[in-house]
C-alpha cells in the first residue's frame, strides 16, 4: 500500500460494510520502522507454519516479506455463531502459544471459524513461551516435531509499531473471510501493546471491536526493559517510561466503545513485571483481575484463568454493550 488510506468493503448478511481510514501522507515501510528501534536482537526469524483454512489468503508480513503463519478458519463464509476471536502473542513466541487456549474455547463451542491466531515475527522459540502449570497439547507436540528449529533457536526479538501493519491487514483479512463485522481479541505480553498501538492508529475501528481481553502487558513498562531502552530492539517503545507508552495511554488506557478485560499477576510471580513494575499491566477504566503469584505465560494458559476471559468474551464480546464491567 502506497497510502495509509485503506478501503475495504466487507460483506455482511446482504449489507456492504466500507471500512476507511483516511490519510494524506504515505506510511513508512516496515523495514524503515524497524530500523529507527535499537537493533540489538533485532535479526530475521524463519518463516511460521500457515495453519490456515486451504482457502483463507496469504498475507505477506510486513517486514521480512514471507507469508504470515498462524492458525485459523474452515471454509469461507462458513457459518458462526459468534464473533471472531483473534490471539495475539508476545515477544520471542509464535501462534503456537494459543494452542491451549484454542482447545478451551472449542469445548466452550467456539468452531475454528471463529478462532483465528497470526505468528507476526516467523517461527519463534517454544520455551519461550511455556508455562510451569500446563503440559503442551498434542498439537504443541506434533508442532515442533515439524519443526524442530523452534526448540533451539533462542526466540527473535520483536517490537511493536513495525508488527501493527500486520495485525492490521490480518484482522480485516478475517473478518472478510468470515463474513463479520466484529472481531475480538485477546493478546498476551507483547501482543497486548501491538492490539492497543492498532486501536491507537485506528481509534473509529473499536467500534468494531466489542472485547479485548488484555493479558501480562507493559502497559506501563516492563521491568527485563529497565535501563535498555537505548539499546535493546523494542524496549524503546515498552521500557518504563518512554515516550512511546505515554502516547500509547494518552487516549484512555481502555476506550469505549471496547470492553475491556486486563488479566495479570500483580505481585512478584511476574518475572516481567517486579518492584514499581508490578501494576503495570493495569489499564485504568477497564476490568482488571489479579492472580498473585501465577507465572506469565500460566496467565495465558491456566485452564480457570481462560474459563475467567472467555466468559469475558463470550459474555461482552458478541455485540458492543451500552456499558462495560469495571473493576480497579
Amino acid at each position: 500500500m502506497r497510502r495509509l488510506a485503506l478501503v475495504l468493503v466487507l460483506a455482511s448478511v446482504g449489507v456492504g460494510l466500507t471500512f476507511t481510514s483516511p490519510s494524506a501522507a504515505a506510511p513508512p515501510s516496515c523495514a524503515a520502522i524497524a530500523a529507527r528501534e535499537p537493533q540489538l536482537a533485532h535479526n530475521e526469524s524463519a518463516p511460521a507454519p500457515a495453519m490456515f483454512a486451504k482457502d483463507f489468503p496469504a498475507i505477506p508480513d510486513c517486514e521480512w516479506g514471507y507469508r504470515l503463519g498462524g492458525f485459523g478458519g474452515i471454509h469461507r463464509n462458513a457459518p458462526r455463531t459468534h464473533v471472531p476471536v483473534i490471539f495475539v502473542h508476545g515477544n520471542q513466541v509464535d501462534a503456537e502459544n494459543w494452542f491451549l487456549v484454542r482447545d478451551q474455547f472449542r469445548k466452550a463451542g467456539y468452531t475454528d471459524q471463529e478462532l483465528w491466531a497470526l505468528s507476526y515475527n516467523g517461527l519463534e522459540n517454544a520455551g519461550s513461551g511455556m508455562p510451569t502449570q500446563a503440559a503442551p497439547d498434542a498439537d504443541s507436540q506434533a508442532y515442533w516435531q515439524a519443526n524442530p528449529s523452534a526448540l533451539a533457536n533462542g526466540g527473535k526479538g520483536a517490537a511493536d509499531d513495525v508488527n501493527v501493519p500486520d495485525l492490521w491487514r490480518f484482522t480485516l483479512t478475517v473478518m472478510d473471510y468470515t463474513h463479520s463485522q466484529q472481531v475480538d481479541f485477546v493478546a498476551h505480553s507483547l501482543g497486548v501493546t501491538i492490539v492497543r498501538k492498532m486501536l491507537y492508529d485506528h481509534p473509529w475501528f473499536r467500534s468494531h471491536v466489542p472485547a479485548a481481553v488484555m493479558i501480562a502487558g507493559a502497559n506501563h513498562g516492563t521491568s527485563v526493559c529497565r535501563g535498555l531502552d537505548t539499546q535493546w530492539y523494542g524496549c524503546d517503545e515498552i521500557a518504563p517510561g518512554t515516550a512511546w507508552l505515554a502516547q500509547l495511554n494518552s487516549k484512555g488506557e481502555a476506550p469505549r466503545p471496547t470492553c475491556w478485560m486486563s488479566v495479570y499477576d500483580g505481585l512478584e510471580g511476574d518475572p516481567l513485571f517486579v518492584g514499581p513494575d508490578e501494576q503495570s499491566p493495569h489499564l485504568a477504566g477497564a476490568y482488571n483481575v489479579t492472580y498473585p503469584g501465577a507465572y506469565h505465560n500460566d496467565l495465558r494458559v491456566d485452564p480457570q484463568i481462560v474459563a475467567g476471559y472467555l466468559l469475558f468474551i463470550a459474555g461482552f464480546g458478541q455485540r458492543l454493550q451500552r456499558s462495560c464491567p469495571r473493576l480497579n
